[in-house]
């Protein structure tokens, strides 16, 4: 299988000694999975896609800081280019901004959330077991948004939910997979992100904050879950 990562963020400057890009880091998740595809990761905030986007069974877009939601000729563009890519029957796996950005792009609705901040490790209730997940057990996973998914697309299923992010997890049978959540994020990563926040959450709520990252992040369960659904839909 060939798989196409869609890099929707760069490192803030500060970070880019200590860690790895964000395709890097789905690179690194999808490895330690045990995947044996062919993986290529292409810019698109900077305007590189494949020339030929039948080169590739599947498609992955990343995390960013920007908004899916918004303006940006980028963002525009690459909101036409997944909704070629559906119409065209390639399977699509979306986290955090890719996330928020298929949903937009689909028929769904992604804004700024009135609650603010979703930052630390979130637990979520699994509300389905489809083919590709393991159990019905809830899942934890590092977490980094102030926009969600208000609405997910007419034809898509619930799938993971908990009060602050109600569609924090969705899917499109055969088609896409998304979550909120970061499966690709080290805890180490997501530690140098929490100062940033520190002027926007208040002090008691950044303290439990804080807390969560004791619990567990089960990110390289749902790179399972991502790797057999790409698997099952490309083998169809």
């Amino acid at each position: 299988m060939k798989l196409a990562i869609l890099e929707t963020d760069v490192l803030r400057p500060e970070h880019q000694p200590t860690f790895v890009g964000y395709g890097r880091m789905f690179l690194n998740l999808f490895e330690a999975v045990g995947v044996d595809w062919e993986m290529e990761v292409f810019p698109v905030i900077h305007d590189q896609y494949p020339l030929d986007f039948d080169r590739f069974d599947a498609f992955l877009v990343t995390g960013s800081k920007h908004d899916a939601f918004a303006d940006d000729d980028w963002i525009v563009r690459l909101r036409d280019y997944v909704r070629t890519l559906y119409d065209h029957g390639k399977p699509m796996v979306g986290i955090c901004f890719g996330h928020q950005l298929l949903a937009h792009a689909l028929g769904g609705r992604a804004e700024r959330f009135h609650q603010g901040w979703g930052l630390g490790v979130m637990s979520y209730e699994v509300l389905e077991q489809p083919a590709f997940a393991d159990n019905d057990q809830p899942v934890s996973l590092l977490v980094s948004h102030r926009d969600q998914v208000t609405a997910i697309p007419p034809q898509a299923r619930p799938l993971l939910t908990n009060p602050f992010c109600e569609h924090a997890a969705f899917y499109i049978p055969g088609k896409v997979l998304c979550f909120q959540g970061h499966p690709e994020f080290t805890k180490e990563y997501e530690q140098v992100l929490l100062p940033l926040r520190e002027s926007d959450v208040p002090p008691e709520q950044m303290s439990a904050i804080r807390d969560s990252m004791e619990d567990p992040h089960e990110g390289v369960r749902i790179g399972q879950w991502m790797k057999r659904f790409l698997e099952q839909t490309v083998q169809r």
